[in-house]
């Protein structure tokens, strides 16, 4: 089970001292094997490790340093290149010890959960550099109120403009490594300041959690995110291919106008949506903002169409 004497003592004691708690920790022997890592019970689970095994490949899957684990950001993200880079310097001895914060999506719950790490050197070998290593890995203690407050609209109660470009990011490098392909749904409200400034704001305030509640229903999969992108504008990030996306953005136009909320200013007698729809098949040449100018160029085209219409670009 062990390789040797050191890390067979070392996971003992830190069993004893640490098997109360629901910390996840890791041991590294540089020497024998720098890609073997032995841990804990709450890692394996956590992580999704196969919990009969205490040892795991790090080449594999390790949320140690960064992008090992096809759930946490890839390499080019800047965060995960800091904390690859930390743990580099912590192998060669540069540093005792390092401590930094990572994503990680769970597939189960289909949440983006924080985790702060710490990790430092318990034996060096003759040159100075790292022979041993032990780390500890902890949920951030943040409460579901205020997190769901930090990713939230106030007013239509759809994720806000911030959790938009977090979650766009992660599915986008998602999908670069999954070789899975990206939509992007744009909507805006027709004649949103007519209406606006018809009715007054708190009327407007009203249809805008209208609209949002009816984008939020439409959206039938977990893996469908709908976010209020500003003012007027909404967008829904879907991980999908065109077809589906495209069936979605015309179920959006579809239940907004059968909401049937009188417009008193407009073409059409009830308040309507305009929805632009892109897909990207994400290769290393892609952009995020490739993705949302697609479907900014598809909403315009909408827009100059007659409205009230789903256009894919």
């Amino acid at each position: 089970m062990f390789p040797n004497k050191r890390v067979e003592e070392f996971y003992t004691l830190y069993q004893q001292l640490l098997n109360f708690s629901d910390l996840s920790w890791w041991l590294i022997d540089l020497e024998d094997d720098p890609d073997i890592f032995y841990c804990n019970d709450v890692m394996s689970q956590t992580f999704s490790l196969d919990p009969d095994r205490i040892q795991h490949s790090v080449n594999e899957t390790c949320p140690i340093a960064g992008d090992y684990n096809k759930y946490i950001a890839i390499k080019d993200d800047a965060a995960a290149k800091q904390i690859f880079d930390e743990y580099k310097a912590l192998r060669e001895g540069k540093v005792e010890e390092y401590s930094n914060t990572f994503p990680y999506y769970n597939p189960d719950s289909q949440e983006t959960l924080y985790y702060s790490s710490r990790a430092k050197i318990l034996l060096k070998d003759t040159e100075e550099k790292a022979a041993l290593l032990f780390g500890l890995i902890e949920p951030k203690i943040v409460s579901k109120e205020l997190l769901k407050i930090a990713k939230t609209d106030f007013l239509t109660d759809l994720n806000n403009r911030r959790e938009f470009d977090t979650q766009l990011k992660f599915l986008f490098n998602l999908a670069l490594r999954e070789k899975h392909p990206l939509s992007l749904i744009m909507c805006d409200i027709d004649n949103f300041k007519a209406y606006n400034d018809s009715l007054g704001h708190y009327a407007g305030d009203e249809c805008l959690r209208q609209v949002a509640k009816a984008i939020k229903n439409s959206c039938s999969r977990l893996s469908d995110i709908p976010c209020r992108y500003g003012g007027e504008e909404f967008a829904v990030i879907v991980y999908a291919d065109k077809e589906e996306a495209l069936q979605l953005g015309q179920n959006i136009v579809t239940n907004i106008q059968t909401l049937a909320l009188p417009h008193p200013v407009s073409n059409t007698p009830v308040v309507t949506i305009s929805v632009g729809v892109a897909t990207l098949n994400i290769t290393s040449n892609s952009t995020i903002q490739e993705l949302i100018e697609n479907a900014d160029k598809a909403l315009y085209q909408a827009k100059g169409k007659k409205k009230n219409i789903c256009v894919q670009y």
